[in-house]
């Protein structure tokens, strides 16, 4: 009996920890200054487990940190000149990005990307594009297009014929197409597309 109720409390101990998962984005990186204090703990991390590496490691993350605070600003003044700041999106990475420089994402599907959307979640989406006047719709960067060819359809409209435009923004879970292409690389192309889709 004992052994039964041990393996039952494990097991409502799993499900609470898939529940918290499901509840927060885990896509901290994709504010810059998220990111940058990430560094800081790498930073940390390896000077404890090589400490003869000190000096380089604190050179190169101190090098990197800027750049990511650079970036940020980038991001600060850029979205600062939006009026509307509204985002249509597949997928709900972007939580830490929409807190940082108050973006308001509405997304087809949730945290899980794989998760098939309702009709009613893509009905909704659909409606803020017609209400927010979106004309961009944002996927990740291995999204297959068919898999929101219904969404765009539906978005179809007398002002935009050919329905929302897609566009990428990177959630950099996957390596990215092209190897050389770096976090920042890929942070300035998400500031761009956004900007693309917003009146700034």
């Amino acid at each position: 009996g004992d052994h039964d109720d041990h393996s039952d409390e494990e097991g409502d101990h799993d499900d609470h920890g898939e529940e918290e998962l499901g509840r927060f984005d885990p896509h901290s990186w994709l504010d810059p200054l998220s990111y940058r204090a990430q560094a800081a703990l790498v930073r940390d991390a390896l000077i404890e487990a090589f400490p003869e590496g000190e000096a380089d490691f604190t050179a190169n993350a101190e090098a990197y940190m800027a750049e990511l605070l650079t970036l940020h600003e980038e991001f600060s003044s850029a979205l600062a000149a939006c009026e509307a700041k509204d985002i249509a999106a597949n997928h709900n990475a972007y939580a830490y990005m929409a807190e940082r420089y108050d973006l308001q994402f509405v997304t087809v599907h949730g945290l899980d990307p794989e998760g098939e959307p309702t009709a009613a979640d893509i009905a909704e989406v659909v409606e803020t594009i017609e209400e927010g006047d979106i004309s961009i719709f944002y996927v990740e960067e291995f999204t297959d297009p068919d898999s929101v060819s219904s969404l765009v359809e539906q978005s179809k409209s007398d002002t935009m014929p050919e329905g929302v435009t897609l566009m990428t923004l990177h959630t950099m879970e996957l390596p990215p197409k092209d190897s050389n292409d770096g976090y920042v690389d890929l942070m300035k192309e998400n500031l761009d597309n956004i900007l693309a889709g917003m009146t700034c």
